[in-house]
């Protein structure tokens, strides 16, 4: 018998977000108790080990402005769970996630009485599809939490599978080598159905992807390929942002907002992806791609006022750090903000930011049952590979209080939806602010 239900941020913070399950029995049956609510909705899935936000954010905009409802499911959320359900680029309002959550708390409450409980990640699937449904959504962009093939997002019969880029990622529950981690990512492809896949994606990732996709009879195309040095960046200053505008092979020119160049790599197989359903829907690629100047997306190279925010956590989205900084400000030294879970490699991370420090300060994660490494851990890593590096530990409101700019943080992107947390809740920063933060 289920109890009463507590409230939708209520229950979910009572489920706890640490207990990863592989498999997909649970999320099946969850699905199945809820009223199949996938089998109404359009998804399009995207997997990958880092960029599979960015590239659903460009797809989601880009729909949207060419007249489709749209729902975009993301995690994880950086302050509030209703961010994880966007319908028409907007996260859900309270009232709506509540609403949902109640329709589905005795039916998970009921499972967890047959000893067979959902995961938070498993309950929050499922919501999004039924909130999806009701919101009568015509085209969902469905990011994977963690892999692919045992991911509670693989339950549905999705249109397509877009896979962003591999590299070395939860190797505990995904395997040691890209070969490995590729086959879970892979898992999301199914029968006939397009793949797209990043073309800079190593060629040991690639091959398994590639044949995968061979073995499914499932169309098999690149993102389409780049003219690198046709570009031009403009830098955010006062009430103008960032954007940076490039080419394709082709000659389509895409444009947005978010920095790096793998945000073009990523804007490129957004691209790709729209360029194939576009006529489907009856509308332009072309067109519709302009949409992508108008991206948010929150903790990316995120420029605030004396602070950039950038979620990196893996040594591949710290290396696209890097690589943007020195894209941006050749020559420049910076004061790092850093902090991990315990679980993260963060020595090849530590190594390619020092070449770009002036300083790191270290921070321990709160707010999480996760357990977050130590400054004193981090310091000694940060020492043998990059002696004489000044650094600190402190308190992350003590580190954004700290008078001066360049200051980066990252390492989390927990870590920077507390920070976006504490700047919002002290006025020092609204959700629609640009400034150059040097």
């Amino acid at each position: 018998m289920a109890g009463t239900f507590p409230g939708a941020e209520e229950w979910l913070n009572s489920i706890g977000m640490i207990g990863i399950r592989m498999g997909l029995e649970r999320t099946r049956e969850l699905f199945r108790r809820a009223g199949s609510p996938e089998r109404d909705l359009f998804f399009l899935h995207v997997a990958g080990s880092n960029g599979k936000g960015s590239v659903c954010a460009y797809l989601e905009a880009a729909f949207r402005s060419a007249g489709l409802r749209t729902g975009f499911y993301s995690s994880p959320h950086l302050i509030s769970p209703c961010e994880r359900f966007r319908i028409d680029g907007e996260p859900v309002s309270a009232d709506v996630l509540n609403e949902a959550a109640e329709q589905l708390f005795p039916e998970a409450e009921a499972m967890k009485a047959e000893g067979k409980a959902p995961t938070y990640f498993e309950i929050v699937t499922v919501l999004a599809a039924m909130i999806f449904r009701k919101a009568a959504c015509q085209v969902v962009l469905w990011e994977t939490g963690m892999g692919g093939r045992l991911d509670s997002t693989n339950v549905p019969d999705t249109r397509a599978a877009v896979i962003t880029g591999i590299s070395l990622e939860h190797q505990q529950f995904l395997g040691d080598t890209l070969a490995k981690i590729a086959f879970e990512k892979a898992g999301i492809i199914k029968p006939g159905k397009p793949v797209f896949c990043a073309a800079s994606t190593p060629k040991e990732a690639l091959d398994v992807i590639r044949a995968r996709a061979e073995s499914l009879n499932s169309p098999f195309t690149l993102s389409a390929p780049i003219r690198e040095g046709d570009r031009t960046i403009r830098l955010p200053e006062g009430d103008r942002g960032f954007l940076q505008t490039f080419r394709l092979e082709d000659g389509t020119r895409l444009s947005t907002p978010l920095a790096g160049p793998h945000q073009r790599r990523n804007a490129a197989l957004a691209y790709t992806v729209l360029r194939h359903f576009a006529p489907g829907f009856g509308f332009s690629p072309e067109k519709a791609a302009e949409a992508f100047q108008t991206v948010r997306w929150d903790a990316r190279f995120q420029f605030l006022p004396g602070l950039l925010l950038d979620g990196g956590h893996n040594p591949e989205g710290i290396a696209a750090l890097a690589d943007t900084l020195e894209e941006l400000y050749p020559g420049r030294k910076f004061h790092f903000l850093f902090g991990a879970f315990s679980d993260k490699d963060t020595m090849p991370s530590l190594s390619r930011l020092a070449p770009l420090a002036e300083s790191f300060t270290f921070l321990h994660l709160e707010d999480t049952d996760r357990a977050s490494r130590s400054g004193r851990s981090l310091g000694d890593e940060l020492a043998a590979c990059a002696p004489g590096i000044p650094w600190d530990e402190t308190t992350l409101e003590e580190a954004l209080l700290r008078p001066g700019g360049n200051k980066i943080l990252c390492g989390s992107l927990h870590l920077c939806g507390e920070a976006l947390a504490f700047l919002k809740k002290r006025c020092i920063v609204g959700s629609g602010s640009r400034s150059s933060f040097l």
